[in-house]
């Protein structure tokens, strides 16, 4: 079985980008979605040099901080902040969707701007893309557009990877369940475990309700207990381009 091993919030700050590059260098991390408006982005882009085997996909963002385009009313409070999911469906906001497809198209021209590459594939902050339709809606059709996989969904050009996390194994936030369960998750032929390594910088600290728990997901990617469990199973650690062109409808 292949297991994509995949790090959240890329260009979030700069010690979530060296926790990222420790989890990858030194552990089992193989993927990561990067966030194209954050603070750390350009300083995550240029990291991608000193790591060429790490996939890098786009983590889709109408969740956290301003849209590149602050004239996208419905996707903003009045302070002109992305709303958070929850917070669509609870005030039952309705986005338009011209200004939806806007945002994210630009969030991933921004990608191929920064890296000078296609992403490999895409995934949501807070998991907009599968909260929210709209959101689900224009995220395929970049998927579509551009022929790459989106997480936990099927496309017109590829099967479904088995998407797993914590709240899929007791919800128990962390890593643990990876190890606890690691014989239940080989059974599937190919799987992406969502991660969120980092350093605690001031920036995470003062914007992230999930701050210290970085910390020790990147203790658990660079350990020997997870990297002993890959090996005793023989499980192939990979990212999206590895396994794109043998998944394809």
């Amino acid at each position: 079985m292949k297991i994509i091993i995949n790090a959240d919030d890329f260009g979030y700050s700069k010690g979530i980008n060296y926790g990222i590059f420790e989890a990858h260098k030194n552990g089992v991390l193989t993927s990561t979605t990067l966030m194209t408006g954050m603070p750390g982005a350009e300083h995550a882009a240029a990291m991608m040099k000193e790591i060429p085997k790490m996939g890098v996909g786009l983590h889709l963002n109408t969740a956290l901080g301003k849209p590149g385009n602050f004239k996208r009313k419905t996707l903003t409070d009045e302070n002109g902040f992305f709303i958070k999911p929850d917070k669509v469906l609870e005030l039952g906001i309705d986005y338009n969707e011209d200004e939806l497809y806007d945002e994210l198209k630009e969030q991933f021209l921004r990608f191929m701007e920064l890296t000078k590459q296609k992403p490999t594939h895409l995934d949501s902050h807070l998991f907009s893309s599968d909260k929210l339709e709209k959101v689900k809606k224009i995220a395929l059709i970049l998927a579509d557009e551009y022929r790459i996989p989106l997480r936990n969904h099927e496309t017109g050009y590829y099967e479904k990877v088995r998407f797993i996390n914590h709240r899929d194994f007791g919800g128990i936030p962390g890593l643990e369940y990876v190890a606890e369960n690691f014989d239940e998750i080989i059974k599937n032929k190919y799987v992406e475990i969502m991660t969120h390594p980092g350093y605690a910088d001031t920036y995470v600290m003062r914007n992230s309700s999930y701050n210290m728990m970085r910390a020790e997901e990147l203790d658990f990617l660079t350990g020997d207990r997870m990297k002993e469990l890959v090996e005793r199973n023989k499980a192939e650690l990979v990212n999206y381009a590895d396994i794109i062109n043998e998944i394809k409808k």
